[in-house]
């Protein structure tokens, strides 16, 4: 199984997103890091798609990037990514699309699709791309609670993880692989994940992170199902990453 990791080139950072149900409450200061947890899977697996608006926040040594847009997932391997511009939300400026047989990347600007063909797999993934699933998390990372006082009176926590001794990369060439962290921040009203990051440094010095957070999340909706069609564009190149 591969690590999980938020910053996959077709889904950078999604991460856990997920999804949702209220599942009972009870007084927050008697949760643990597993109970939290184990909510936020029950809610997954009792919901079938959601959808929410996203803000992206990248650093990378002393640059900063901010991205926003929309996001459509389906089970058990449907979902639409599109970045739009922050002076036109109507104007789409990328868009990711997994369809359950093609990932698609199209960057209307350069006026260029990437398709690469998915992998099959019956396991339930967080999200599809990301290659781990559920319940694989607590077997394969460690996690903590971040204690947060603002967030906790909102209701909301975070969980760290931290990849298990067997997941961890051997160093190549003598050198470590970077410290990789993930992120998960749950509120606890229904369960809902509504912002997850990912952070990576190495022994250079060199850092980057991501957070995406969420707003107008809807779940378990009459979605159409050509949200996740893809309809090549007539004139555009198209470059087939698939591996041979």
């Amino acid at each position: 199984m591969k690590r999980l990791c938020l910053k996959s080139s077709i889904l950078p950072l999604l991460a856990a997103i997920l999804l949702l149900l209220a599942t009972g409450a009870k007084s927050e200061d008697t949760y643990t890091v597993d109970e939290i947890f184990d909510n936020f899977k029950k809610a997954y697996k009792k919901s079938r798609n959601f959808s929410a608006k996203f803000e992206e926040t990248i650093l990378q040594a002393d640059t900063k990037r901010v991205n926003q847009g929309r996001l459509y997932f389906s089970k058990p391997n449907l979902l639409r990514k599109e970045y739009v511009s922050q002076k036109d939300p109507n104007q789409v400026l990328q868009l990711i699309l997994l369809d359950g047989e093609y990932s698609w990347s199209y960057t209307p600007v350069v006026n260029q699709v990437n398709k690469m063909k998915s992998s099959k797999s019956n396991r339930q993934e967080l999200l599809p791309g990301i290659g781990a699933s559920l319940e694989d998390v607590q077997e394969n990372y460690n996690m903590k609670l971040i204690k947060d006082e603002v967030a906790k009176k909102k209701g909301i926590y975070q969980i760290e993880l931290t990849a298990k001794p067997h997941m961890l990369s051997k160093p190549v060439d003598g050198t470590p692989p970077p410290r990789e962290t993930l992120a998960i921040w749950i509120k606890t009203d229904e369960w809902l994940p509504v912002q997850f990051g990912y952070k990576s440094e190495d022994d250079a010095g060199n850092r980057e992170s991501y957070i995406t957070s969420l707003t107008n999340i809807k779940r378990n909706q009459d979605l159409d199902s050509t949200l996740f069609n893809f309809t090549v564009p007539e004139g555009v190149e198209i470059i087939d990453l698939t591996p041979e």
